[in-house]
């Protein structure tokens, strides 16, 4: 399982109606109170991933960050700052 924190959310210019999200991976940083959703895998579809040269502010993400960009279904109820956790990428 990989767990996630969403950075970013837009709408994609190239495939209308989807949106792009950005998250970063934690490595198990869970802390009691945290809420972590399991989102529906079938509504993501990972595009990049990567790790930060530099920060990359406009989408949240640090240098050192390992992040992925996935495309989703417009009806996905994520939302920034939320945890996900998927079962495979």
């Amino acid at each position: 399982m990989t767990l996630l924190m969403i950075t970013d959310i837009r709408k994609s210019i190239y495939d209308s109606g989807s949106d792009i999200v950005t998250a970063v991976f934690m490595n198990g940083e869970v802390r009691g109170g945290d809420k972590i959703r399991f989102p529906d895998e079938n509504i993501l579809l990972a595009l990049e991933s990567a790790t930060a040269q530099k920060d990359i502010p406009a989408i949240g993400v640090h240098c050192g960050d390992q992040y992925i960009r996935m495309r989703a279904n417009p009806d996905h109820g994520l939302a920034v700052g939320e945890r996900i956790r998927l079962e495979s990428i």
